[in-house]
């Protein structure tokens, strides 16, 4: 049986590229959404849709299966302008940003889930930057759920992989050089990189064993695009995140 990977936020930006990515590979895709139509409508009838909202911890439990071999979590993973919570409370922020994924997590630990799990992040999210600090304009109290909910991941018990891009534009993969590089830099205005490239290390992460335990960040640089086995160099260059105690 091919092997299962799960997505929870699959109808627009990363997730959806990595739906999309992972079905042109061949492999077995479920997605965890809102709205059930849509995601027929938009990813067709090669993937199994399961209703979820990460706001509500009984839904997830329930969509969630224990033999995934990952769970790729990308709902609100840039805190971009993305439509969800834009300016919104930082109440309603937090339920989706931070509490979302820790519903995702404890709901994986209850079904006994013994993959990984791959969650999209934004560069210097724990750095004081220009860039940052506009964000948590656009979407209140945003650094803060996103660095508590790395911090809940790496202490979750679970396998893990923490992916953290820069600002995100909508272009195809293996147009640019990429570098991967350990999680020490500050978010600049001019540090982009594609959805198409981060939906695929992010993928490349989930089934490569050098990503385990590892939180690293994404740039675009000169040259020709890498191959995957490059990308797999660079990442089993990247040190295991540090021990949380």
């Amino acid at each position: 049986m091919k092997s299962r990977y799960c997505i929870v936020g699959a109808t627009r930006g990363t997730g959806l590229l990595i739906a999309q990515q992972l079905l042109q590979s061949g492999v077995r895709v479920r997605v965890v959404v809102r709205n059930i139509e849509n995601a027929r409508r938009i990813l067709g009838d090669r993937v199994e849709v399961i209703q979820g909202d990460v706001t509500d911890a009984r839904s997830v439990r329930e969509a969630l299966a224990e033999d995934d071999k990952a769970i790729f979590f990308t709902v609100a993973a840039t805190g971009g302008i993305d439509g969800r919570a834009l300016f919104g409370s930082p109440t309603a922020i937090r339920e989706v940003t931070y509490q979302g994924l820790l519903n995702v997590v404890e709901a994986a630990r209850s079904r006994c889930f013994t993959g990984r799990v791959i969650l999209a992040s934004v560069v210097g999210v724990d750095r004081s930057s220009v860039m940052i600090r506009l964000l948590d304009k656009i979407k209140p109290g945003l650094q803060q759920n996103l660095m508590e909910r790395e911090r809940y991941l790496r202490t979750s018990g679970l396998d893990y992989t923490i992916a953290r891009a820069p600002i995100l534009i909508n272009a195809p993969a293996g147009k640019r050089n990429i570098q991967i590089t350990r999680a020490i830099s500050k978010l600049t205005a001019g540090s982009k990189i594609s959805r198409g490239d981060f939906a695929r290390v992010m993928i490349l992460a989930s089934q490569q064993t050098a990503a385990s335990g590892k939180t690293f960040e994404m740039f675009a640089a000169k040259g020709e695009a890498p191959s995957d086995e490059q990308l797999l160099k660079q990442l089993e260059a990247i040190p295991p995140s540090p021990e949380l105690r």
